[in-house]
């Protein structure tokens, strides 16, 4: 029991330094102009460009949101991009009974690359004890099975 607690205390915390968010319009889905595709980085539109094959090449729609940074403290920049943030016609391509697709990238001296991906309710980044992390929960309302990654300078761990 005291387990269970300890986990859902560390789901429900929060620090002090939170990412920061970005997107269209809040609440709705928009279609994603082609000026706001031209700024994202190469990594990024190769994922949003999978995810548009996967739902059938449709258009594609976001969400406020859907696109999450976190400045790192050696100065990388870390991005969460949020398929369940993105409008998709064939939902099941990126999203099953374990969550929606969540894939992080790290930024820094001008490179891009991910560093972790997988199926979730939600993932949220901080900052933690002077470590960028991400919250991996599991369920909107379960927070047993919600887990902390630390970035250790090259991966989430």
């Amino acid at each position: 029991m005291s387990r269970f607690v300890i986990v859902a205390m560390i789901c429900i915390m929060s620090s002090g330094a939170m990412a920061r968010a970005s997107g269209a319009a809040s609440g709705r889905l928009v279609p994603l102009s082609s000026g706001q595709y031209d700024r994202l980085t190469p990594a990024i539109r190769a994922a949003l460009d999978r995810a548009q094959r996967e739902c059938g090449n449709e258009y594609i729609t976001v969400r406020n949101g859907f696109l999450r940074y976190l400045q790192g403290v050696m100065g990388e920049e870390f991005t969460a991009v949020h398929f369940d943030e993105i409008g998709c016609a064939k939902r099941a391509e990126l999203c099953s009974s374990s969550g929606c697709l969540h894939r992080v990238f790290v930024s820094r001296a001008g490179l891009q690359r991910e560093v972790w991906r997988g199926e979730a309710s939600e993932i949220d980044m901080s900052i933690v004890a002077g470590a960028a992390a991400i919250e991996v929960h599991c369920g909107a309302f379960d927070h047993s099975c919600c887990r902390r990654l630390i970035w250790n300078g090259s991966r989430f761990r």
